[in-house]
Order: structure tokens, then C-alpha cells, then sequence
């Protein structure tokens, strides 16, 4: 009789084992709010509504098999893209064989450079850098640029772009705007002229280059070239601006060129691309 009891405690404890699994969808260590079908709290400290600081020790399974260390929503069979920016993976050396380690496995040579197995040799990953980031364009075209009123520079002719973005590299020429294509510092230089007209006394002519990275940057440079006197009220010529400035750009920050005067009328970009110039480049 003792026997038959044993046996049916231990079918009863099968029983609400298994069917506890059918009945728990999802599983949580050290959460009450599990996110995936497994959820690991590492810190024990997410709470009722963790923030992403709280969330970068986390780690869970989604039910496709992808596993996000620091994120709740793994795109890919690992991943670490956290938004504490610290998901990064240490490689160490092996002493296996490539096709021991299998087509796509990586190691680190103790020569400072990482390896990968294409199933038969260990082969280098390249070492050279991507190019840097490179543009000079001039502007040949007239634009009215209006009294007193700041107008960003279009419609420029590119000579160089050494960027890969599509479809026109690094710099846009039709709107003039140049995006960053990596967290760095960047040259500027920035050159127009104005066609030939009347410059009146106490006028100015004023170059900007702008960026709409502020944290970390003088967001906008200017030079001016003013006209105090005339001994005869006004002349008639040409006139030029320049600017120069050094941006610490993050990626996708993008720079902006304009020009400003209080000649009394609009006045247009002189046509020749020899005066008319700027040139970018990734220190």
C-alpha cells in the first residue's frame, strides 16, 4: 500500500510539474515582469519600470532564439547593443585549428589583429582604416543673397568627395550641407565673392559656417568684413568673405554655409568658381 502511494505522489508531482510548464509563458529570474520568455534581472534591480541604465544587465531570450544582453528587443541571434554604449565583445587567442573552429569564427593573433576561419586557413581581417572624409567643391552659379538676411550657399560643384554615402558621398552639393560620416574633427573653409556693385559706407559682408552639434562645439563660426569709409560715400567693386572653424562632429551631424550683407539691395554670388570655394577634411 505504501508502494502504491509513492508511486501516485510521484505521477501527481509529474503531472503539476509538466503542466505548470505548459502554463508559464514566460520566465523571469529576479523580475516579477518577465519581457521574454526568459528575462534575467542580473542586478536584481529593475523594479515595476526599469530605465535603460537598469536595463543594461539584463539579459533575455526571445521566442525566435535571439538572446539581447542590455536590451529587451534582440534583433539578431546576439545581440549587445545596449544604450548604456557598452556593448562590446572581447576576443580572446585559440589554439584551435580553422577548420576546427568552424567557417566564421573569429580569434584575436597576438599580433594585434583579429582572425577569421573560413573553414581551411586563418585569415586576417583588414587593417586599414576607412578613408577619411574629404570634400571640395566651388560654385560657378548666381545666387541672390538679400540685404540683411542670413542665405545658406547652394548649388555647388563637387571636385572631391572621398564619402560613400548615396547617392553624392559625404556632401550634398544642391543644398550645400555636409553629415558627418563618423564621430571626429573636422577643417573647414568656406570662401565667396560678390558681383561687381555700389558699396555704401558703414557695411559689412559676413561668412558663417554652422553645425547643429552644440554640446561639444561653437555651434556656428563667423567672419566679418565691414566698410566703415569712403571718401566719396561709395565705390563700386567687388567684395569677398571668409571663414574658417574646426568642428568635433558626431556621426550624422552635418555642417551649413551661409552669407550675410547690409549692401542696401540683394546682390548676387559672382559666376566664377575660382573665388567661390570651400573644402572639408576628417583630421
Amino acid at each position: 500500500m505504501k508502494k502504491n502511494r509513492t508511486i501516485l505522489y510521484t505521477l501527481l508531482a509529474n503531472v503539476l510539474y509538466f503542466s505548470s510548464g505548459n502554463l508559464v509563458a514566460q520566465v523571469g529570474v529576479f523580475t516579477h515582469n518577465p519581457a521574454q520568455t526568459l528575462h534575467i534581472d542580473a542586478a536584481k534591480d529593475n523594479g515595476e519600470a526599469p530605465d535603460a541604465l537598469k536595463l543594461s544587465n539584463d539579459i533575455v531570450v526571445s521566442t525566435t532564439g535571439n538572446m539581447g544582453i542590455g536590451l529587451l528587443n534582440p534583433v539578431t541571434k546576439l545581440d549587445l547593443r545596449s544604450p548604456d554604449n557598452k556593448g562590446i565583445i572581447g576576443v580572446g587567442t585559440s589554439v584551435q585549428t580553422p577548420s576546427e573552429a568552424g567557417a566564421g569564427a573569429i580569434r584575436y593573433n597576438t599580433g594585434g589583429f583579429l582572425e577569421y576561419s573560413d573553414g581551411e586557413q586563418w585569415i586576417a581581417l583588414p587593417l586599414t582604416a576607412p578613408a577619411k572624409a574629404l570634400v571640395n567643391a566651388n560654385k560657378s552659379s548666381v545666387q541672390s543673397i538679400g540685404n540683411n538676411t542670413a542665405t545658406p550657399i547652394s548649388g555647388w560643384n563637387e571636385t572631391v568627395d572621398l564619402g560613400t554615402a548615396v547617392p553624392n558621398g559625404d556632401f550634398d552639393p544642391s543644398s550645400g550641407t555636409f553629415t558627418a560620416p563618423r564621430d571626429g574633427f573636422y577643417l573647414v573653409s568656406f570662401n565667396i565673392t560678390l558681383a561687381n556693385g555700389n558699396i555704401p559706407k558703414n557695411t559689412f559682408l559676413e561668412t558663417a559656417i554652422e553645425s547643429n552639434q552644440s554640446t561639444e562645439n561653437i555651434p556656428i563660426f563667423k567672419t566679418l568684413n565691414s566698410y566703415p569709409a569712403f571718401q566719396a560715400g561709395a565705390v563700386s567693386n567687388f567684395i569677398s568673405g571668409n571663414c574658417n572653424a574646426i568642428f568635433n562632429l558626431k556621426t550624422g551631424n552635418t555642417i551649413k554655409f551661409s552669407v550675410k550683407h547690409n549692401l542696401g539691395t540683394a546682390r548676387n554670388t559672382l559666376n566664377d568658381g575660382k573665388l567661390n570655394n570651400l573644402s572639408i577634411s576628417e583630421l
